[in-house]
Parts: C-alpha cells; sequence; structure tokens
C-alpha cells in the first residue's frame, strides 16, 4: 500500500550506498554504525488530576533538586588516619557518590501547573486515610483513582528511600513529572511533585 512513495529514497539510498565506502560517513570520518536522529514529540500531561480544579492560593512541596558542588580534589594529610576532619569529608563526599542515582533535576516550566495540581490531589486523598488510621495498599490505591491519580504505585518503604520507613510510599507519573510521598503512622500524609531521579524512574527499586 502506498509503496510507490517509497521508490524515490530507495534509489538515492543505493546510488550513496554505491559510492561510499563501507563505515564511511558523510564527514569523512569513519565510524562502525551511522548515527540516526530520533525526533520525539513534545511531553504531555495524561493524568485526570493534572486538569482537576483547586482552590485559589494553595500550593504543593516540590521535591528536592541536587545542586552540584565545586569541589576540588581534597588535599592528602600527613596522616590521614588520624586527621578527623578529612576522614568525615571523605566520607561525605562517599556518601553523595553513592546516593547520586536519587538526584532529580528542575523541572521544565510547563510540567508545573499539572504536577501541582496533581500532588495537591494526591495528598487531599491520603490525609483522610491517615486520619482513620488506614494504611492498607488497596485503601490507598483506590484513593488515589478517585482523586485522578490512577494506577499509581504503592510499595512498603524499602531502605533506598528518603521517607519515612513506615506506611507505605507512593508514586505516578503525570506525562511530565513524578507525583511522589508517603502515607506514615507516624508522620501522616505528605506528597511531592518533582523530575524523574537520575537513573530514570520516579521512585528508587524496592528491596
Amino acid at each position: 500500500m502506498h509503496a510507490g512513495r517509497y521508490v524515490p529514497i530507495l534509489v538515492a539510498l543505493s546510488l550513496l550506498s554505491a559510492c561510499a565506502e563501507p563505515g564511511a560517513r558523510p564527514d569523512g570520518g569513519n565510524a562502525a554504525s551511522p548515527m540516526i536522529a530520533v525526533s520525539l514529540p513534545p511531553a504531555t500531561d495524561t493524568l485526570p488530576c493534572t486538569k482537576a480544579t483547586t482552590a485559589p492560593g494553595r500550593s504543593a512541596t516540590p521535591a528536592d533538586v541536587a545542586t552540584p558542588r565545586s569541589e576540588g580534589a581534597l588535599p592528602r594529610p600527613s596522616n590521614e588516619y588520624l586527621d578527623e576532619a578529612y576522614r568525615e569529608e571523605m566520607l561525605r563526599r562517599q556518601m553523595e557518590a553513592n546516593d547520586a542515582y536519587l538526584n532529580r533535576r528542575p523541572l521544565p516550566e510547563t510540567a508545573l501547573p499539572g504536577a501541582i495540581r496533581c500532588a495537591i490531589r494526591a495528598e487531599d486523598a491520603l490525609r483522610p486515610l491517615h486520619e482513620r488510621k488506614v494504611y492498607d495498599k488497596r485503601a490507598v490505591e483506590k484513593a488515589l483513582t478517585a482523586a485522578g491519580l490512577p494506577e499509581s504505585y504503592v510499595r512498603a518503604p524499602g531502605s533506598r528511600d528518603r521517607m519515612p520507613h513506615d506506611g507505605v510510599i507512593i508514586g505516578n507519573w503525570t506525562g511530565q513529572a513524578c507525583i511522589v510521598g508517603y502515607l506514615s503512622r507516624e508522620y501522616g500524609a505528605h506528597i511531592e511533585y518533582g523530575s524523574t531521579t537520575a537513573d530514570g524512574g520516579c521512585l528508587p527499586a524496592g528491596d
């Protein structure tokens, strides 16, 4: 069907293949495989909560964004085992490097309105559960679905989560932003909005 429209392209590609050496690039360099440019459509909000109405003046909590440090080489003292300041700084740097995969970046402006609406809706849905001391996974999923966050990821907190380790934690994707937070027996309900983490997810993998 409509095969005729592809004939000129195939002919042109055949001519280019005949003229070029195997592995040759248009700029004269050599490469094992050609570079392919892929154009992706702009991100759009997909969760129902992104279109919800909220009371004027209400806002939500943004997730922490990683702040790059300008750190040079750490001078080694004459005796690193006795220099407490050196050892503390080395430990701090190692811990930051270990947790770098959890870092988030700033969101584009276009993602903010929908993300804020969803974060407000999610927190409003979870607070009544905390008041009734309900922390069941299915009850949380049902409340979030009713609030416009269907198919939310709800699980027990794990060792990689930067959240209270009781109750449940939640995650969802608006189409442009992550909605993440927790419902804790001790701390109640708290929801934030932000980008994906450095490893590409809204939440780290559970234990």
